[in-house]
């Protein structure tokens, strides 16, 4: 899958990570210089977009930003603050991604929400997400991706410490070779941008994901895995050629809706769009898909709408 990113450059210390069961869950451990140390299941993030808007001050203060600058994946330029909102979905306020087009760069807009700090590492991930398969209006066939990744920044081609999960990238109408609909669930271990080449091991779901996911992707142990609605879809530890997939550093928590090219655009606008009802992460456990739904029920039967102990 070729695609780019623009990346802000930072510096990162590399971490390696290992796993230890541990009763219910799992709490991962990491190498600091020469001494392997066990660190306490500790600090969790969850938020359950109960915003008014993408400039409401709470979704700032909770260190989410929208997208407006320049870069890839998709189409060069187009990122739109206004195409992020949050409506009520089925009964639940979401966050609510847009994507639009008419077949030109100009007439085409992109979004994209992430919170701010490479601070999501090892763990588990988990959010509940409605994939579409139509645009809202007007003409279907764009080949458009629905996506919930974390990332790293790429500091320069082949960066050894360069980590990415891409835990849903769905395509309803296909690209990158396929006919659609297709879901792929990658793990990275670096890419070069210019001419594209990287090492990464990806599995693909080639039937329609339309309506409400549970996706979850737990990280620990130096495996990656995936599931959907509470089954495993992919076990992922390294690629073709032995390189490990397993993040070697923290990453930022993304989503966002993008036109891979606008090849298969037909009529006037087109607009598509993607749903999140909530996210969750737990830091250093490696939970069930049930477990983590349980805490995240638990946060809503409380009334919480967002918490952030990340940094315990």
């Amino acid at each position: 899958m070729t695609r780019s990113r623009k990346l802000r450059v930072t510096a990162t210390a590399v971490v390696l990570a290992a796993l230890a069961a541990a009763g219910a869950s799992t709490t991962a451990s990491a190498r600091t210089g020469p001494e392997q140390y066990r660190k306490p299941a500790c600090g969790a993030f969850f938020d359950d977009f109960n915003y008014s808007s993408r400039t409401d001050p709470n979704f700032t203060g909770h260190d989410w930003s929208v997208r407006t600058g320049g870069g890839g994946p998709g189409i060069e330029g187009t990122w739109t603050a206004s195409n992020v909102t949050f409506p009520v979905v089925d009964g639940q306020k979401s966050l609510q991604l847009r994507a639009a087009t008419n077949g030109t760069v100009s007439g085409t807009t992109q979004s994209q929400v992430q919170q701010n700090q490479e601070r999501f590492f090892e763990g588990t991930y988990a959010t509940r997400f409605k994939f579409s398969d139509t645009p809202v209006s007007g003409a279907d066939g764009d080949h458009v991706n629905q996506t919930f990744y974390t990332i790293s920044p790429l500091d320069y081609d082949w960066e050894p410490t360069y980590s990415e999960l891409d835990i849903s990238e769905y395509l309803p109408n296909g690209g990158w070779g396929e006919a659609g609909p297709v879901d792929f669930i990658t793990s990275w271990n670096t890419y070069q941008v210019d001419p594209f080449d990287g090492w990464r091991i990806s599995a693909a779901r080639r039937f329609s994901h339309a309506g409400w996911h549970t996706l979850v992707a737990t990280v620990g142990g130096g495996h990656v895995k995936y599931y959907i609605d509470g089954s495993l879809a992919a076990d992922h530890t390294t690629d073709g050629n032995g390189h490990s997939v397993y993040p070697r550093r923290p990453m930022t928590l993304n989503y966002n809706e993008w036109f891979i090219d606008l090849d298969g655009h037909s009529g006037s606008t087109s607009a598509y769009v993607q749903s999140a009802d909530w996210v969750y992460y737990a830091k250093n456990e490696v939970l069930s898909p049930s477990t983590a739904t349980a805490r995240v029920n638990s946060y809503r039967s409380a009334g919480t709408t967002h918490a952030d102990t990340i940094s315990c």
